[in-house]
């Protein structure tokens, strides 16, 4: 049972160019990519106004109803959230790789990635903010398989979250589908002192 969910859709997905070109292997400055590269670039990115579908959703819970877990301790609430970018990428990228177009394939899926991680970025925003408004403090996001949060707490988060309202499910393995999709929690503490992030009461 799913207690109060809230539900994001109006993100601005902006791109950093030297990222992108990391992202593909390239260790080059932007302005030593040559042309071909660049092309390729400017073309997979037109496609994006159709192919990425951002939404999140995220509820906001008191600490006796996790499950409890180490990481929460202390925590006053939790925020749990998912976000995706939905799943036309992922399918343009097969066909991409079905007409053997490696290299548009792999510039199209690190867009993807940036996308996802900007779309998670934006709902950690929204979310600090709302630490804030309780006048609690909110550490960094993190996301299971990291640390001391075992990739199969994914089951929890999505016990937690009617992830099928954003189109994401969880496989037997605890692996997101939609690959570009994100998971992960912040929690809430009343006590400044206890959070992890950096610039509290800013937002980093």
């Amino acid at each position: 049972m799913f207690g109060p969910v809230e539900k994001i859709e109006n993100f601005t997905v902006e791109f950093d160019e030297k990222r992108i070109l990391r992202l593909i292997g390239y260790k080059k400055r932007p302005t030593e990519i040559k042309e071909p590269i660049k092309s390729l670039i400017t073309e997979e990115k037109e496609k994006l106004d159709y192919l990425l579908h951002p939404a999140s959703i995220y509820t906001i819970v008191g600490y006796d109803e996790t499950n409890k877990h180490l990481i929460f301790k202390d925590a006053e609430k939790v925020a749990i959230c998912i976000c995706t970018i939905g799943p036309e990428l992922e399918r343009e990228i097969k066909k991409l790789m079905e007409k053997n177009e490696m290299t548009r394939a792999l510039i199209l899926d690190a867009l993807g990635s940036e996308a996802a991680e900007e779309v998670a970025i934006q709902s950690d925003r929204i979310l600090a903010e709302k630490a804030r408004e309780m006048n609690l403090w909110p550490s960094k996001r993190f996301s299971p398989g990291y640390g001391k949060w075992d990739i199969k707490e994914q089951r929890f988060i999505f016990r937690m979250l009617p992830a099928a309202d954003i189109g994401v499910r969880l496989t037997e393995s605890c692996m997101m589908v939609p690959r570009k999709s994100v998971s992960f929690r912040i929690n809430f503490y009343k006590e400044q002192k206890l959070s992890t992030r950096r610039h509290s009461p800013k937002v980093s």
